[in-house]
């Protein structure tokens, strides 16, 4: 057997919110495991593996969905079924994926109505069917409130999967979709996961970096920004919005795909010839690392982070 080498050295006592969710997530990279079939380890929206025989790389992700968190307690459970699902999805769809298998782990009240949690696996199961995949198995346990925790895996051609790592500067930086007014609309619970957009814009050999906005733009390209060691320089007037230019910069659970193209007019004749859409560009990739501009002016908000504030 493998033995997988751990560096597991963690810094001094801190409180979630005083630190944040990034933060969190950075101090506990270093303790994770590595191995020679491990491609891509944390830090991505999917780790990616060496499938072996060659030919295929396999990726994994997991998502979270609570109760009065992530949905309403009144919501329709065939809704949050889909969400459940589709933000794994969406994950395996930003490395350009196609989706294989997916795992739920559910963790409910002991007053929970059986024929709630019936109806959310038909949200499941409606979803999976759309792209081909199946839940195979989970697990369940008690507690407080309704939870839903998704794993999935997905298949690729080797050395394949689109990286927030690969954005480079001059690169044009698009959107599939309209950003913002998610919660309001309820699409956060409605949406479709780009996975077929994901596969073509990975097929297409004309895309570098590439990530879905579950944060909202102002959060998840900084994660691009971080990754690739470069700046971005954004045009308010050019992002697709439902609503306001705040909403759309930080609200959040849009799930559409955000990328960059050093050819972004060849990738959008492509786009409009596959899908009879457009595919917006909406600013620009620079060389000054970590400095995001909104209209020339450096733009310092965030938008959702797990425990700040809290």
């Amino acid at each position: 057997m493998r033995k997988l080498r751990c560096n597991a050295t963690f810094s001094g006592m801190s409180i979630l919110s005083e630190i944040g969710e990034h933060e969190a997530i950075r101090r506990i990279l270093p303790a994770l495991g590595k191995d020679p079939e491990l491609r891509v380890g944390a830090g991505d929206d999917c780790a990616v593996c060496r499938l072996p025989g060659g030919g295929l790389d396999q990726v994994f992700t997991t998502d979270p969905i609570i109760e009065q968190v992530h949905f309403r307690s009144e919501e329709s459970p065939e809704r949050v079924g889909n969400k459940a699902v589709g933000r794994v999805l969406s994950d395996i769809a930003a490395m350009g994926g196609r989706p294989q298998w997916i795992l739920v782990n559910v963790v409910a009240p002991p007053a929970l109505e059986f024929q709630y949690l019936e109806r959310i696996y038909t949200g499941m199961t409606r979803l999976c069917e759309q792209f081909g995949t199946l839940i195979i198995g989970g697990d369940m346990a008690k507690g407080s409130s309704l939870e839903l925790h998704v794993f999935g895996t997905g298949l690729l051609p080797e050395n394949s999967a689109l990286l927030r790592s690969g954005a480079k500067a001059g690169d044009s930086i698009l959107v599939t979709g309209p950003l913002g007014g998610s919660f309001e609309s309820g699409r956060h619970l409605d949406f479709t996961p780009r996975v077929a957009e994901g596969c073509f814009l990975r097929e297409s050999g004309l895309v570098h970096a590439m990530m879905d906005i579950s944060d909202g733009l102002a959060t998840d390209l900084r994660h691009i920004l971080a990754q690739s060691g470069v700046g971005a320089a954004l045009e308010g007037a050019a992002i697709p919005k439902t609503g306001t230019l705040e909403q759309a910069l930080f609200d959040g659970e849009d799930f559409e795909l955000l990328l960059t193209s050093a050819d972004p007019d060849r990738l959008q004749s492509k786009w409009q010839e596959q899908f009879g859409t457009s595919l917006p560009v909406i600013g620009k990739i620079t060389a000054e690392p970590g400095t995001l501009k909104l209209d020339g002016r450096i733009l310092k908000a965030k938008a959702f982070e797990h425990f700040a504030g809290d």
